[in-house]
């Protein structure tokens, strides 16, 4: 019989490119004349986004804004922001002229340090970052099968998860939202924040059909009493995005988030600033799975030639758990040094988010980043910022290999109640997606040639006794006497590979 080989591919996901560029903030500004002078800085926040992007050639060029916020208290005691976008460019070097086609470019802020130089005159120091990076498929070739030439296989089966493809879209969405009834018109946005979620996805005809929410919290001032008010507007999202080669019988793993966000008050048709015009653009990150059973062979020879085998370490992924769930985080954030009377402003601007696995429980958990603007005892307008943690846990199945996830969460509400000890307790809810994989080391066969120039020359007699030892593999002693683990069973009588106790066998030879 010819000898054949038989040979598969996987696909895993690696990171193809990662780089970022750093963008330094340095403003000196005065005050428009329609702002009163400042007392007291409250906070300073440079808050940058990505617009837009572009590869050309061996390089990333990110269209960015970096809006520099304000808040500041004047003579009379009442809240004013100043604001001022600064808009840039930022190009980002890849490591090769290799066309990248899935990249996400976000944007951070490092830190932001102001310095008073007058009533109405002040600088700004900081740094932003502007990062990239992109995920591709990692194809592995492995041998499932092998026959002719007295080949004798020892394989295994192994369940993976195979990339099939992976999708990074940003889009924009704009609206122009309602206030409704307000005690009065807007005066300026003090802070704001927005978050992606999604509520439903579907593949038709290699398409993705996104539904979800952009949901927006907005602080803003009064125009006349400067009292600070809240809003919180829903944008309804739905996206048809290309998703090459993923079909209706993949998982996919996918995260909306919010990679810029502006919001500027707007006049309605009465003349007041009742109107929000809302502009954010959004990333969706998509990976399509499918699950596969294989048969990789981990050793292999031939009882009638020598034979050259290549072998390799592989890291193979099974899909261990969906995670897609919404859970309630409650935690208290202190403010008991300056006393509250009350709270004028609170948003959930921020979250953190690391897998573990903890008592047989799949574990996300971090911090959740809160702005709390309030009246202190004396009732004077302070700032905060606190960490609340959070944990959510779901029970895991049989895990025979370690466990990895990368989980995205979002903030999808969140309340809080003053009490009697000058403390917030706080109810944040945190939706949480994410796919945890079962990672197993393999070591399989990747090559496998037969030498026919180079015939065995085992010298044995036709029939060998060999005295085995508890739990020895018969793979062992049939590759030591260049026989096969079906011709010892078959001559012993034997059901299973592994020798349960001290015994004699018959090695027959071939």
């Amino acid at each position: 019989m010819d000898f054949n080989i038989q040979k598969e591919r996987i696909s895993l996901c690696e990171q193809s490119f990662q780089g970022s560029s750093e963008h330094a903030v340095d403003c000196d500004i005065t005050l428009p004349e329609y702002l009163p002078d400042i007392v007291k800085i409250l906070r300073c926040s440079c808050i940058p986004g990505v617009k837009s992007h572009q590869i050309n050639g061996d390089r990333i060029t990110a269209e960015c804004n970096c809006l520099i916020r304000v808040l500041y208290i004047c003579e009379q005691g009442n809240l004013h922001c100043f604001e001022q976008n600064m808009q840039f460019a930022k190009q980002i070097e890849l490591k090769s002229a290799d066309t990248l086609t899935d990249v996400f470019v976000g944007a951070k802020s490092d830190y932001v340090n102001h310095r008073v130089s007058g009533q109405r005159r002040f600088e700004i120091h900081g740094a932003v970052t502007i990062f990239a990076k992109s995920n591709t498929k990692k194809k592995i070739e492995l041998i499932t099968d092998a026959s002719g030439d007295g080949i004798a296989l020892k394989s295994e089966k192994a369940e993976v998860c195979d990339l099939i493809s992976t999708v990074e879209k940003a889009f924009s969405v704009t609206e122009t939202c309602d206030a409704g009834v307000l005690s009065e018109p807007m005066g300026t946005v003090v802070a704001s924040c927005g978050w992606g979620v999604i509520d439903e996805l579907k593949i038709v005809s290699n398409k993705l059909f996104l539904k979800g929410e952009l949901i927006v919290h907005t602080s803003f001032t009064g125009a006349e009493s400067h009292q600070l008010q809240n809003l919180e507007n829903i944008i309804n999202i739905n996206q048809i995005i290309e998703a090459p080669e993923i079909t209706e019988n993949c998982h996919i793993d996918a995260y909306l988030s919010v990679i810029c966000l502006e919001i500027k008050p707007r006049f309605d048709s009465s003349g007041n600033k009742n109107l929000l015009d809302i502009s954010a653009t959004l990333n969706l990150s998509v990976c399509g799975y499918e699950t596969r059973n294989l048969t990789c062979v981990k050793d292999a020879y031939s009882t009638k030639y020598e034979t050259d085998i290549k072998k390799s370490v592989v890291y193979t992924a099974s899909l261990q758990e969906e995670i897609e769930d919404t859970f309630l985080c409650r935690g208290v954030a202190d403010l008991t040094t300056t006393g509250v009377s009350k709270v004028l402003s609170f948003l959930c601007t921020d979250i953190s988010a690391a897998f573990s696995l903890l008592e047989n429980s799949c574990t996300v958990n971090g911090d959740v980043t809160v702005d709390i603007i309030y009246e202190d005892s004396r009732g004077e307008i302070c700032f905060a910022q606190r960490q609340i943690p959070y944990e959510y846990k779901k029970p895991s199945g049989v895990i025979d290999g370690v466990l990895s996830c990368n989980p995205r969460c979002s903030v999808t509400a969140s309340s809080y109640v003053l009490n009697s000890d000058n403390n917030l307790d706080i109810r944040i809810e945190i939706n949480v997606r994410g796919f945890v994989f079962n990672e197993k080391e393999r070591l399989i066969t990747t090559d496998l040639t037969v030498n026919k120039e180079k015939m065995k020359t085992v010298k044995t007699a036709s029939l060998t006794v060999y005295f085995a030892e508890k739990q020895e593999a018969l793979w062992d002693i049939a590759e030591k006497y260049n026989t096969t683990v079906d011709a010892i069973m078959r001559e012993n009588h034997l059901t299973d590979p592994l020798v349960k106790e001290k015994c004699k066998l018959l090695i027959p030879k071939m």
